[in-house]
């Protein structure tokens, strides 16, 4: 009887133990969440033809897996790499350097960096770092994100421009322009709509004014009831390779 105690107590535990830490994956020294810590997700859009693997450094330790462009790292999202879950990294607040680079073969160590910017967060608040095109003109925009769940029937969105060569866009869903005249690197506010069950029309964006649609996306993951979701164009009008043709991605802040 000890024994079958002494086992439930353990599963108990360990429920316990994945209940407090889920939505948060860690690496390397990175910590539980704790009220003096924030926390980062890294979108990654860096385009390059051949598409590397690359790492995510935060003050030059690796925090991910080796990923490729199209990433929001980590949990991935719709229309994008990666899977679904709306995870973060817990990083320490304050000025870190992030970098984006190609490791040494089966190792951690740099071989290429590719990208490097400093940020500054705050104690208690997460982020989205976003990156976009390549080379020498790599971008980033670094968003403060918001947990407040919409009220149940609606969905809460923002939505977010890194194609470098469009200068501002559209969002539609469906016929309806839901967000109008979004420039580059530059990010709406947050917007509420219903959730619309059994129906999945087409998310497109046009450059801002135009009809043709430079992206479309098609998925009834997009408007589950009670989420948040961080819309995101990228790529570069004009081309058709499968790296950096334009995309609409989705990713679950919520």
């Amino acid at each position: 009887m000890k024994s079958i105690i002494k086992y439930i107590a353990i599963i108990v535990i360990a429920s316990i133990a994945i209940s407090c830490s889920k939505n948060e994956i860690n690496y390397g020294e990175f910590e539980i969440l704790r009220d003096d810590q924030a926390m980062l997700k890294v979108n990654y859009n860096i385009a390059y033809g051949a598409d590397p693997n690359v790492q995510i450094n935060i003050n030059g330790k690796r925090v991910s897996t080796l990923i490729k462009t199209r990433y929001p790292y980590p949990g991935g999202g719709y229309g994008t790499l990666g899977d679904s879950r709306p995870d973060y990294l817990v990083i320490q607040p304050g000025a870190s350097e992030v970098s984006i680079s190609i490791p040494k073969r089966g190792t951690s160590i740099d071989s290429v960096v590719l990208y490097k910017t400093g940020i500054s967060t705050e104690a208690g608040k997460s982020y989205t770092l976003h990156l976009t095109d390549t080379a020498a003109n790599t971008k980033s925009l670094l968003a403060v994100d918001n947990f407040v769940l919409p009220d149940s029937g609606f969905v809460k969105y923002k939505f977010v421009n890194l194609m470098p060569n469009v200068p501002s866009v559209d969002l539609y869903y469906g016929t309806t322009l839901v967000v109008a005249n979004i420039g580059y690197l530059k990010e709406s506010e947050f917007f509420i709509r219903p959730v619309l069950a059994g129906t999945a029309l087409a998310w497109t964006i046009r450059a801002s004014g135009g009809t043709t649609a430079l992206a479309t996306y098609t998925s009834a993951s997009t408007f589950l009831n009670r989420r948040i979701y961080t819309v995101f164009a990228t790529g570069y009008s004009g081309r058709t390779d499968a790296v950096r043709k334009p995309y609409v991605g989705f990713f679950l802040t919520r």
